[in-house]
């Protein structure tokens, strides 16, 4: 927990999407008086104080609101004189911009859904690309290509070995654009979301390289899956991550 001054305080959880249940469920218990609010995907909120009249106006709000609206999914406010809960599920979520009482239906629902997720993931030297059907994965594609590391020295010799690194690049995000291709086009107008993964240069360069994205921008997240080894393994075990939530709880004494 973090002290952000000398009375209000901030925590920030990441949360499975059982263990979001679980806190949802929680919340629905409570016996404190509760006002329930929603900002809607991709909207910009100014305050938190615009909603909940009864909100102190403090910095303790800032990074939960530049989540809010540096993020693509919306969010669920809760708020009950004490604490305001502040949840960014992993998917979009929409519902009524404010209410008396405790509203938790439409994250219960949004967990409840199994979408279609496309993921593909590219770092220097490896990608792999899958589907989902919730957590089921459905079709997938791993494989290696070597792209030499960085060199430090200077010179003519410095500027050849950035050639080649360039090219070897420019191969792998072609292999990988066909293999995207390849494993996607059965699903193209099924696709629910769309994530990309890796190291964030890697991608700038990929996607300047692969027009084959341009078919997903109405179903690509703006969350960048954090993926160090985009192999099977990774694949496997990436639906948890898919469903993470994350939860802000500001406590107001």
């Amino acid at each position: 927990m973090t002290n952000i001054n000398s009375e209000i305080t901030v925590e920030r959880r990441t949360m499975s999407r059982a263990g979001l249940g679980r806190y949802l469920e929680e919340i629905q218990t409570s016996t404190s008086p509760v006002q329930t609010a929603y900002v809607d995907p991709g909207a910009t909120l100014k305050s938190f104080t615009d909603i909940f009249s009864g909100l102190p106006v403090s910095p303790a709000f800032d990074a939960a609101l530049v989540a809010v609206n540096g993020g693509d999914v919306g969010a669920g406010l809760f708020w009950d004189d004490q604490t305001l809960r502040i949840v960014l599920p992993p998917l979009p979520v929409s519902g009524k911009p404010l209410a008396s009482g405790v509203d938790i239906a439409p994250l219960s629902e949004l967990l409840q859904t199994e979408p279609m997720i496309g993921v593909c993931m590219v770092r220097l030297g490896r990608f792999g690309v899958g589907v989902y059907q919730g957590d089921k994965l459905l079709d997938s594609k791993t494989d290696r290509r070597f792209v030499k590391g960085r060199h430090k020295k200077g010179g003519s010799s410095s500027n050849r070995f950035r050639r080649i690194r360039e090219k070897q690049a420019d191969e792998l995000y072609k292999k990988v654009c066909t293999v995207l291709q390849e494993h996607f086009e059965p699903y193209e107008r099924k696709l629910d979301h769309f994530f990309l993964g890796g190291e964030a240069s890697t991608l700038v360069g990929f996607r300047g390289r692969c027009t084959y994205l341009k078919t997903f921008d109405k179903v690509l997240r703006t969350r960048v899956l954090d993926i160090r080894e985009p192999g099977h393994e990774a694949l496997e075990k990436l639906p948890r991550t898919l469903w993470e939530s994350i939860v802000y709880e500001v406590q107001i004494p």
